[in-house]
């Protein structure tokens, strides 16, 4: 005798509306900003760093060979060249390795953190070249420049090491007493010593924390 078959009707299937589609994806966007957030960005080389600091203190040496005394437009250009060269140099590892090395998730921190330090440059650049047009204004700049970066470097300390927020701070205050003595013709010392020790003291901040997660 033959058995019979009862089809049953098929069990539905609830399908994702794209409102909850869209909060699963704005919640996979917060995990990734909270993991971003909380892992050191180690796109900064410890040695591109320390060699940074390193040209800034030779520059600082150089400078009286280099600039005319009381030349204020040389000490901009030469100081203006210098900065280049060192922006260029610092951050072509970083570039490097978002071309090359890392994946989607390390380019987003990549993106985050030049990002929050790129505004500084550009308004470093936006006064140096306010500033420039008189003379009379350009004992101000090695202090702006060191307020500047320093508030640039605040703004990434979430994704450095703690040591670096301190550094930062020390560029501020450091820029702030150099506006408050304004002496009449700029040191070279007042731009590259103080870069070049900033520097130095970040390489040494991030090869701790390298070590650190190293061990």
């Amino acid at each position: 005798m033959p058995r019979k078959v009862y089809c049953r009707d098929p069990i539905p299937v609830e399908r994702p509306t794209r409102m909850e589609v869209r909060d699963a994806l704005d919640q996979l966007d917060r995990i990734h900003d909270q993991l971003t957030r909380g892992e050191v960005y180690r796109g900064f080389r410890v040695p591109t760093v320390a060699m940074v600091g390193a040209v800034g203190l030779l520059a600082a040496a150089g400078q009286r060979w280099a600039v005319p005394n009381g030349d204020a437009r040389a000490f901009v250009w030469y100081w203006s060249v210098i900065g280049a060269a060192g922006a260029l140099l610092g951050s072509g590892a970083a570039v490097r390795a978002y071309l090359f090395r890392e994946d989607d998730f390390e380019r987003r921190r990549t993106r985050r953190v030049m990002g929050q330090f790129l505004p500084c440059v550009l308004a470093g650049a936006l006064l140096t070249i306010a500033l420039a047009r008189t003379d009379g204004f350009v004992p101000l700049l090695p202090g702006m420049w060191a307020v500047v970066f320093g508030l640039g470097v605040v703004s990434v300390r979430p994704h450095l090491p703690r040591a670096v927020g301190l550094i930062g701070l020390t560029y501020v205050l450091t820029g702030g007493i150099l506006l408050a003595w304004l002496p009449p013709e700029p040191s070279g010392w007042c731009v590259g010593g103080v870069f070049g020790a900033g520097h130095l003291a970040t390489a040494l901040a991030l090869r701790s924390t390298k070590e650190h997660h190293d061990d």
